[in-house]
């Protein structure tokens, strides 16, 4: 539930979905095992997992979503050894070389034997709906995993009209801004992690952990011309994270004062203490979001 890593996007009209219709709608596309001859899988499962019942869970304008994908585990080592062992046996009783096409052939026929035998490994991702303000949030640090998730959500409402939040803006510039003056904008303090690149695509890196970013180093490789891509900030001592150059918000990290604040609730009553959880993380995220995007300019300018 607590959401560690974000990946953001707005919707470019405001939105208002009904539980009901929105619940049919991800029934379309639930999730279901691997077949015998199938890689993966991917679909919708419980947002509660065990502790609930529905796909979805509509809680103060907000929905929460989890996507689970199957997939069988076949080392490419292990393929690549069978189908040696065969070519070397083919090259050998009939005496003549294998071409492509047969060799093709032949991997296709050992994918089919391993398949139904193979190990399976599942994983979960989750994301969420802000009705109000227009957000789509994916816990994911992978931009490809974020939209696979929106690409089933897509299928499953027929339409999802979001754009990437930070699309429009150079954050390269905003971070070297902020680093140069040592000033971040209301709110967020600069804290001890960046990194920092040469303009060209292939200039140094300088990563810097558990540094003195304020120290005369730094300053130094910013008049050289380096900028930031990355770089760690606390946001009013609730949540710690790293701010990217592509938008991402990675390693979040929440204060115990947050962590504990439903802890009073039984572990008898998990669905309460979840759906908690669930509206005190949206409500922290979302707040965020919000004083970060003003803090870069006219929200407007993300659609």
């Amino acid at each position: 539930m607590w959401f560690s890593n974000l990946i953001c996007y707005r919707f470019k009209q405001d939105v208002s979905y009904n539980q009901e219709d929105f619940e049919k709608a991800l029934e379309q596309e639930v999730f279901r095992p691997c077949g015998s001859q199938e890689m993966n899988t991917f679909g919708w499962t419980k947002a509660f997992g065990k502790h609930g019942q529905t796909l979805s869970h509509f809680s103060e304008k907000s929905i929460l979503v989890c996507a689970k994908r199957e997939e069988k585990v076949l080392p490419a080592s292990v393929i690549n050894d069978m189908l040696a062992e065969k070519i070397e046996l083919i090259e050998r009783e009939e005496n003549r070389p294998v071409k492509k096409k047969e060799k093709d052939e032949l991997k296709e026929n050992i994918l089919s034997t391993l398949l139904p035998q193979a190990f399976k490994k599942s994983s979960l991702q989750f994301a969420f709906i802000d009705q109000v303000n227009g957000w789509v949030i994916v816990n994911s640090a992978s931009f490809n995993k974020a939209e696979e998730l929106l690409a089933l959500l897509r299928k499953s409402l027929g339409t999802l009209p979001v754009v990437p939040a930070f699309a429009n803006y150079d954050l390269d510039v905003f971070l070297t801004d902020w680093l140069t003056h040592f000033n971040a904008p209301d709110g967020f303090a600069i804290g001890s992690d960046a990194e920092l690149q040469e303009p060209d695509d292939n200039g140094a890196q300088v990563k810097l952990k558990q540094h003195d970013l304020a120290s005369e180093e730094i300053k130094t490789h910013l008049e050289n011309g380096k900028r930031v891509t990355k770089l760690a900030l606390d946001w009013r001592e609730r949540v710690k994270f790293i701010l990217q150059n592509d938008g991402t918000l990675k390693r979040l990290s929440y204060a115990d004062a947050l962590k504990e604040q439903n802890a009073d609730i039984p572990k008898e009553d998990m669905a309460i203490k979840l759906d908690a959880d669930f509206i005190l993380i949206t409500e922290e995220i979302k707040e965020l979001l919000e004083e970060l995007t003003s803090g870069l300019g006219d929200k407007e300018d993300l659609a």
